[in-house]
């Protein structure tokens, strides 16, 4: 009796190796799945903090509020698509928010409700950290996206590592029992290594299997980030002054091209020297309407300028030049040196007539300059003014190759400007052979004028 009972222990055991090492593999993806700061850095913070209200509304407490009004299941809902849970008329709360700000925002269907529940048990757990100084940047708190794993789970790792040799251990005793028991002479110097092959030896099967899953889980764990090589989606570097697009761009209505005026004559769109600043925070210094507001910000631009808001003018030295103290600004796209790009080929009225917004997503809702994704950039393609300014809807990540390449395939020419283009179209067309090969769809693409070819954007 005791003796079978020994023999079903060790099968039992042996079930439970098998188990722990497939546990070991996988631990990973469900972590990230389950990560709610890291969920909430990759798809909120762009436009939500945790403690404060800032492009979107602050987010602690957000879950509390909606259960309280016995929305708690429609707030999964507004995640997933707010504009759709708006306009059904069944949502006092999303009426509310959309009020607050009628920004539409981001739809977020690919988070599951378990995500989503994960990201508002770290919004409501979250402490702001305590600014340290008054320098640069002070008061404007951005957390750069951990993409490192939490170390609570490098130590659950190790702890089933040592439950599984603890495990193999306890099996390798009853092993040596039994052989003893059977009257089989008991080899004490057996290693761990030898054990180790007999059993693959002995379950030379589930040991292949297990290779080979290993094998495929590292191949499409290697292949996915071998993708994100040079995708920098999201990415929004520190700026030394808090300078919000929204405010500018969205609520004043201010011109991108006022700012960044070389974007329709260079290569570059360039960035505003701080006189350009101050044809605006001369007069707007932090007086009236302003007198109850941080200013902060302002007084970094005229410390940059040299200019005293109380005497109402510039700092000079001995010899009569400005005292400035010039920024500097962290660039947030860059594109690699051997790539060739020119915003005046893309965005002039006489060339591509490009809007903004196709490369640089709904700036009119950041804070921050930052990189855009293309979730963003095709949510606003689908709306009134998207399609209005002539966006198109893409799938490649921004800033890279194949989305170059399937902008080039999709967007049209526009023939009838300037007319340049369109005395060259007319005689192409007037050739049949050219028409048949190029102009079958009726339609012309920056690909069939040489979009595609290789030293357009390539030294």
């Amino acid at each position: 009796m005791a003796f079978n009972m020994k023999l079903s222990l060790k099968k039992y055991l042996n079930k439970i190796c098998f188990l722990i090492l497939l546990l070991s593999f996988f631990i990973p993806t469900t972590y990230h799945a389950q990560d709610g700061e890291k969920l909430f850095k990759a798809n909120c913070a762009s436009c939500h903090n945790p403690v404060k209200n800032a492009t979107g509304p602050k987010l602690q407490g957000a879950l509390e509020k909606w259960t309280a009004a016995g929305e708690e299941e429609l707030i999964y809902e507004w995640v997933k698509n707010p504009s759709e849970l708006y306009n059904s008329g069944t949502s006092k709360l999303a009426k509310e928010i959309w009020d607050w700000s009628p920004t539409a925002m981001t739809p977020q269907g690919h988070l599951s409700k378990e995500e989503v529940t994960a990201i508002f048990s770290y919004v409501d757990s979250y402490t702001a950290p305590v600014a340290a100084g008054g320098g640069a940047g002070a008061g404007y708190v951005y957390e750069k996206p951990d993409e490192s794993v939490s170390y609570w789970w490098w130590i659950f790792a190790g702890v089933l590592v040592i439950v599984l040799f603890a495990t193999m251990g306890v099996k390798r005793e009853l092993d040596s029992a039994l052989e003893e028991k059977s009257g089989i002479e008991v080899d004490y110097k057996r290693t761990f290594a030898s054990s180790a092959h007999e059993w693959i030896i002995r379950n030379w099967f589930i040991f292949t299997l297990m290779i080979i899953s290993l094998a495929l889980f590292a191949g499409v764990e290697l292949l996915g980030r071998g993708f994100q090589v040079g995708v920098y989606q999201n990415y929004m570097p520190s700026q030394p002054v808090a300078y919000s697009h929204k405010l500018h761009a969205g609520n004043m209505g201010i011109e991108c091209k006022y700012c960044h005026n070389s974007a329709e004559k260079s290569k570059h769109a360039g960035l505003p020297s701080v006189n350009v600043c101050m044809n605006c925070h001369q007069m707007v210094v932090g007086e009236g309407d302003m007198a109850n507001k941080d200013t902060s910000e302002i007084d970094r631009i005229h410390l940059a300028a040299g200019y005293n808001k109380d005497k109402k003018q510039y700092n000079l030295d001995e010899n009569g030049d400005r005292i400035e103290k010039p920024l500097v600004w962290n660039k947030a796209h860059n594109l690699p040196d051997h790539v060739f790009f020119s915003h005046a080929q893309h965005v002039h009225p006489n060339t591509a007539n490009i809007d903004c917004r196709q490369c640089h997503g709904p700036v009119q809702t950041y804070t921050l300059g930052r990189v855009s994704t293309i979730d963003e950039v095709n949510a606003y393609a689908k709306t009134d003014e998207g399609m209005e300014k002539g966006l198109i809807q893409l799938t490649k990540p921004l800033l890279t190759m194949g989305w170059c390449i399937e902008c080039h395939n999709k967007k049209e020419v526009d023939l009838t400007r300037p007319g340049y283009y369109e005395e060259i179209h007319k005689r192409l067309k007037n050739r049949p052979d050219i028409n048949n090969m190029i102009f079958e769809d009726d339609k012309v693409t920056v690909r069939e004028l040489g979009g595609w070819e290789c030293a357009k954007c390539h030294y």
